[in-house]
């Protein structure tokens, strides 16, 4: 089995993956480059902005806490639902194209505990989202083998030094709401 879940990661053969779980954050912390000292608790909402006035600059410390079961790869997703009833909060400003990154970390995150300054080094990157007011388009995108039992941590920033404002609330819709709307991990058997 694990020799099927590496040749999926390494040749990027994803249309045989089958989703079993879908993981909402257990962790968003907001990382501000203006209080660069200040540590933030868990939050609902996230955003991520880069002022290019200013340089001042925000980013989304993620943290999922990957459990032990059958899935072999995972990926992330950013997912906006734009069902029309459900009305997810969800702003988006700036000079298009309205990019963002997800980036892996060393997982080193501390609830309340991290800071602009002392935030994990970035170790892969892995995906870049081009964002609308009608959904997310994937621009690149790397399925990892799932760090079953373990903590996974990322970290969601400005893919450019255009001016960009983005702002969400996370939240679990299920499929017949519109489905999830916000950052995702995704495990797949």
């Amino acid at each position: 089995m694990r020799v099927s879940a590496l040749l999926l990661v390494v040749f990027g053969l994803p249309a045989f993956a089958i989703l079993l779980d879908t993981q909402f954050p257990h962790m968003l912390l907001p990382l501000k480059k203006s209080q660069p000292d200040t540590a933030f608790p868990t939050q609902n909402n996230a955003s991520v902005s880069y002022d290019d006035r200013s340089l001042d600059e925000q980013w989304t410390a993620v943290n999922y806490d990957v459990p032990d079961n059958a899935a072999n790869i995972c990926r992330l997703r950013f997912l906006i639902n734009t069902d029309t009833f459900k009305n997810a909060p969800f702003s988006l400003k700036g000079e298009a194209p309205f990019a963002i990154n997800i980036s892996r970390i060393e997982p080193k995150l501390v609830n309340g505990g991290t800071t602009w300054n002392n935030k994990p080094a970035i170790t892969e990157h892995y995906d870049t989202y081009v964002l609308s007011m009608n959904g997310a388009m994937e621009v690149v995108s790397k399925w990892f083998l799932c760090p079953k039992g373990n903590v996974a941590q990322f970290v969601i920033h400005p893919a450019s030094k255009r001016y960009l404002d983005v702002y969400w609330f996370e939240l679990n819709y299920g499929a017949e709401d519109g489905g999830p709307h916000g950052v995702v991990l995704e495990m797949h058997t």
